[in-house]
């Protein structure tokens, strides 16, 4: 079952890590990942998708379950996860103790992907948690300079939310003798309990997104993480909170949701605007970074927070988008910083030296505007046509956000490729256009065929049923 792979995949690989056992520890974080995009692709064409979860009762008297199991929204990020996980390792080339570094990496993919295939509350909140070890590991350890202060301050907040989520879930699933995430749907609670619930449960979900106004923590995360972890972090790590409100708040809470929904659209448009316009002051391609994922996260969830088929369709063709674009942004921008010697935009005048580089860096500035023919256009498309349906002053609001995301796109490649020639730099190695060039096929491809990824979000996993072993 796709479920249990997905887990099973990155398991043997960090214990292989740790023994240690089998070969390099760098090209077995490599192939689970790809195993894990695969596993996932073939689901995502087939009738596994669809199959009834497993469940395995371990606490009868409390009603929680070791309950595991897909759908079309899970089946889209264990993808996407397979493949910026990838990446990722390929891009961890020189790490010092490697063995560690890539048991705890692969040990961060197994529990992002069991955040995605939990459908038991209790084993979602084991693996929304365990995530936090092996990530605050790894930036602890492997990260720049302050990254233990960036490590803390995550952790602080995270946690914080994580303890209302926690308070959430008791007094849900006690009340109702169960947490299975299906049988909790079909639970009837009144409205007002509905908002309280939602709320304790947003307070975690917003954090870690994160939604407008819990960012404090983003840039100096994505400034001090490891590069390879910045883009675990944006590109996945994000996209599980993006998954929660889809599929744990808006079926849990169908009558909080919506009285909460006209705050939660104007949080998330006002916030996606507010990245786009602090992107624009940027002087370091790190947090010019953090700021325009800022921006582009909230606007996913402005799509989530509308709740049609088109926001749901946009938010997920957005999310893999997203988790592509910023991916191949953080490996240039270490490209870059290789050849002037620092993550800031430098004295300009780099293109006749690296035209190739160039060339990579407009075309992902180019997705993540949103231009027609990359991924970025769909899934920004269908969130505006959403959000104007729903409400045309917060749909023109949100269109601001492609105006000012031009702006900041075009000043990073003025200030850091164009001007007065200079001598230094080179263009980019084989080596260098290996690891890009994939996600850069990725994101023409779902650019070209959107559908082929925005129709999962329609495909719902069946009712859990009541399997003991």
């Amino acid at each position: 079952m796709i479920a249990a792979d997905v887990l099973v995949i990155p398991l043997i690989v960090a214990m292989a890590c740790a023994l240690p056992i089998g070969g390099s520890a760098r090209q077995l974080a490599v192939l689970a990942g790809l195993l894990t995009a695969a596993t996932a692709g073939a689901a995502a064409w087939s009738d596994i998708g669809t199959a009834s979860p497993q469940s395995y009762v371990w606490a009868g008297p409390l009603g929680a379950q070791l309950a595991i199991g897909v759908d079309g929204f899970s089946i889209a990020l264990l993808m996407l996860s397979g493949v910026v996980f990838a990446v990722g390792a390929a891009a961890s080339g020189g790490v010092r103790m490697p063995r560690a570094y890539f048991a705890l990496w692969s040990l961060l993919q197994a529990t992002v992907a069991g955040v995605l295939v939990a459908r038991d509350l209790i084993l979602f909140f084991a693996c929304w948690e365990a995530l936090l070890v092996p990530l605050s590991l790894l930036m602890w350890h492997w990260g720049g300079a302050g990254r233990r202060a960036a490590a803390l301050r995550l952790l602080v907040y995270w946690m914080t939310g994580s303890a209302l989520l926690l308070i959430g879930i008791v007094a849900f699933g006690v009340g109702a003798r169960t947490f299975s995430i299906a049988d909790l749907s079909a639970y009837r609670l009144a409205e007002g309990s509905q908002v309280i619930l939602a709320l304790l449960f947003l307070a975690a979900f917003a954090v870690r997104l994160p939604l407008f106004p819990f960012h404090v923590w983003l840039s100096r995360a994505y400034a001090t993480a490891p590069v390879p972890l910045a883009i675990v972090l944006a590109g996945i790590v994000s996209k599980t909170a993006i998954y929660a409100i889809a599929r744990i708040c808006f079926p849990l809470f169908p009558r909080g949701m919506v009285d909460l929904t006209p705050y939660l659209i104007g949080l998330a448009a006002v916030g996606s605007l507010y990245g786009a316009v602090l992107a624009t002051r940027q002087r370091d391609t790190r947090t010019f970074i953090a700021y325009a994922s800022l921006s582009q996260l909230d606007l996913i969830a402005l799509g989530v927070f509308v709740s049609t088929a088109d926001g749901q369709q946009g938010a997920l063709i957005g999310s893999l988008s997203h988790g592509l674009v910023v991916a191949m942004l953080f490996l240039l921008a270490t490209s870059l910083a290789r050849r002037i010697g620092s993550f800031d935009f430098g004295p300009g005048g780099l293109a006749p030296r690296a035209p190739i580089l160039t060339s990579l860096f407009g075309f992902a500035i180019l997705a993540a505007i949103g231009v027609p023919g990359t991924s970025g256009a769909p899934g920004e498309l269908l969130i505006l046509a959403a959000t104007f349906t729903r409400s045309p002053a917060i749909g023109l609001l949100a269109t601001l956000v492609v105006v000012v995301s031009a702006a900041y796109g075009l000043g990073l490649l003025r200030a850091v490729f164009f001007g007065p020639s200079t001598e230094r730099g080179s263009d980019v190695s084989w080596r260098e256009r290996a690891v890009i060039l994939p996600l850069l096929v990725l994101v023409v491809a779902i650019g070209v065929v959107p559908r082929a990824v925005g129709d999962l979000a329609d495909r719902r996993i069946p009712a859990l049923t009541e399997r003991a072993r």
